[in-house]
């Protein structure tokens, strides 16, 4: 429970629907560039980027778990209207693995207050763990060398990436003040403040 009581909460929790959903939005705008990587180009890193600027660690990890399990169940919501579990065990399936963490860390890098640097480190951040897990996923599940991961699912989006996180910066830097201060934990034996 947080400081303010369980409304605080559901507060976050549909936050957190909203960014999963966000990031399914994402995902239609997949653009296949078979010549540069047959990975496609879509804006869902701009949604994780907003996940892990706009919510707290645990409900940045919710809401990217909540949009996995909504394409698991079989809504269109992956790139070029996927669905299933075989696209989270395909070979692209590293970068959606690597959404709640990307989200969850950029958010704790973020922190509770973040300054223009945390927020530009925790956007680098979150990227940083999205390339880690799709590079994992074509190497292991795409059969690629490490080098070849690198060259056709890293190298061809950093520009495009970081284009993204240039979108995101001052959006995150408006849209923070509009929402609730994030939870913080209780000290032992802290009580929660009555309204």
């Amino acid at each position: 429970m947080t400081p303010s009581g369980p409304s605080e909460h559901y507060r976050w929790v549909v936050l957190a629907g909203l960014m999963a959903a966000l990031t399914a939005v994402g995902a239609l705008t997949s653009i296949a560039v078979p010549l540069l990587s047959p990975v496609p180009f879509t804006l869902q890193v701009l949604a994780v980027f907003l996940t892990a600027g706009l919510l707290p660690p645990r409900y940045a990890v919710l809401a990217q778990c909540v949009y996995l399990l909504v394409g698991v169940l079989g809504l269109p919501v992956f790139a070029g209207g996927a669905r299933g579990l075989g696209v989270l065990i395909g070979p692209f399936g590293g970068y959606l693995w690597a959404y709640p963490a990307a989200a969850g860390i950029g958010s704790a890098v973020a922190g509770r207050h973040p300054t223009a640097l945390r927020r530009a480190l925790a956007l680098g951040a979150a990227l940083v763990a999205i390339y880690a897990g799709g590079m994992v996923g074509l190497a292991v599940l795409g059969h690629l060398t490490w080098a070849k991961a690198l060259a056709l699912g890293v190298l061809p989006f950093i520009p495009w990436d970081a284009f993204k996180a240039v979108l995101a910066y001052p959006a995150l830097a408006q849209l923070q003040g509009l929402l609730p201060h994030p939870p913080r934990r209780l000290a032992a034996g802290e009580q929660i403040p009555s309204a």
